[in-house]
């Protein structure tokens, strides 16, 4: 941030504390000023967590304040819309090619169907003055702009934690009002300065987020508000574990951290945890992993994290999986129309080759000794939305490599599988 932009965000404070609050205008433009880091560290959680993809993506950064967290990925999209409520702090993003920003409220968002492949909503909810009908509001919107295969990256404190980070204090939740204000004004005054009550921070108990959510057609990736199933969250956390088996599993946290996505998409999407990725564990990989793609090329990468079962690694360089054994399954993720499956291989030896999409038997190939193939097979259905693509590739024929060292049970050398 340049020092001219932080003398304007000092002035902006100076208006909104007075100029006699230095403590509270320091803290309010150091704030802002250290927005980038702050949104970096969350998205390096989010991404140890799940493939998440931006590059070539739409995102939207709900609460994007000054827009630190365009900054940091808005090139590399196709579309980055930050949107904010606040203009106090909306006027500091600095618009691009690729990034735009936006005055508006969260519960009537001005975007169309499916707009987002991506959308941040990191601690935003709770400031919807508008209280349990406005949240509401807010969630469906989300549902609304949301793409078939996207993802929200939802954070929000807990309304049973004791602490509440807004007003630096413990308990104001559980305050009337009007206590909760007069207790803030003789320990924090500096907040009622930028808030005019108490009344506009709403802060969700767990049982009305869960049952929110799930009333709006979403659903969260994981068990438990803190990215974690149940059998994880025992083993890290033995008390609290054994109380989320009791069905209290989303009380004890300071805040709630969840990957929404659509609850129809939910099965496809839970392969984009980097849990279940367990084939290529621990094994080297070229480039760092961000999100499936519609083409594995393996010589260009190894693509661990969108194959399942039946691949083994390339025997001379290890740098990708290219044979595979009498069965072999992948995942392909296309967000453009898509009508068919091209794959390119070789077959050392006579074979016949099936291949299914999603479960349907969509061709067959006689290959020869020798001979490479790259049949196409039309994928059947309207496959004109984005869609997570399981495609199985079977030979009916096994052989183990002479001479006696290799003894792995080899079938097809596959170069490449594509949705296009």
């Amino acid at each position: 941030m340049t020092a001219e932009r932080g003398r304007s965000l000092e002035e902006v404070a100076k208006g909104i504390f007075g100029g006699d609050a230095e403590t509270a205008v320091e803290e309010w433009v150091q704030y802002w000023q250290n927005s980038q880091a702050r949104n970096q560290e969350l998205i390096s959680r989010f991404q140890d967590l799940a493939l998440i993809g931006y590059k070539g993506g739409r995102v939207l950064d709900l609460g994007c304040g000054t827009g630190g967290l365009g900054e940091l990925i808005g090139d590399s999209v196709t579309r980055y819309v930050g949107a904010d409520y606040n203009w106090s702090v909306l006027q500091f993003g600095d618009p691009t090619p690729h990034r735009d920003f936006v005055n508006c409220d969260g519960a009537v968002l001005p975007f169309s169907d499916g707009a987002f492949d991506v959308v941040f909503a990191f601690d935003v909810i709770e400031h919807l003055v508008g209280g349990k009908p406005h949240q509401l509001r807010f969630l469906s919107e989300l549902k609304r702009i949301l793409s078939p295969l996207g993802m929200i990256l939802l954070t929000t404190p807990n309304f049973w934690y004791p602490y509440d980070a807004h007003s630096q204090l413990r308990f104001p939740q559980y305050l009337p009002t009007q206590l909760a204000d007069r207790y803030i004004r003789w320990r924090n005054p500096s907040f009622l300065r930028e808030h005019s009550s108490f009344a506009e921070i709403k802060l969700l108990k767990p049982g009305f987020l869960r049952s929110a959510i799930r009333s709006m057609g979403l659903t969260p990736l994981h068990e438990l508000p803190c990215c974690l199933d149940r059998g994880e969250y025992l083993r890290l956390h033995l008390i609290r574990g054994l109380l989320s088996l009791l069905g209290l599993g989303w009380y004890p946290h300071a805040e709630f951290w969840m990957i929404l996505v659509h609850e129809s998409a939910r099965e496809r999407m839970q392969l984009k945890l980097n849990k279940n990725w367990f084939y290529e564990r621990n094994q080297p990989s070229e480039n760092p992993v961000h999100a499936f793609e519609s083409c594995i090329d393996f010589d260009r990468a190894s693509y661990g994290h969108q194959l399942g079962k039946g691949w083994h690694w390339h025997e001379r360089d290890k740098r990708g999986f290219r044979w595979m054994e009498k069965q072999a399954t992948c995942y392909l993720e296309s967000r453009t129309e898509c009508r068919y499956v091209r794959i390119s291989g070789f077959s050392q030896y006579k074979n016949h080759v099936s291949v299914t999409v999603d479960g349907i038997l969509v061709g067959e190939h006689d290959t020869h000794s020798g001979e490479h193939f790259e049949p196409f097979y039309l994928i059947p259905g309207e496959r004109d939305r984005p869609h997570l693509f399981k495609v199985e590739i079977l030979a009916t024929d096994s052989f183990i490599p002479e001479g006696g060292i290799d003894q792995r049970t080899l079938s097809l050398m596959i170069f490449s599988v594509e949705v296009c």
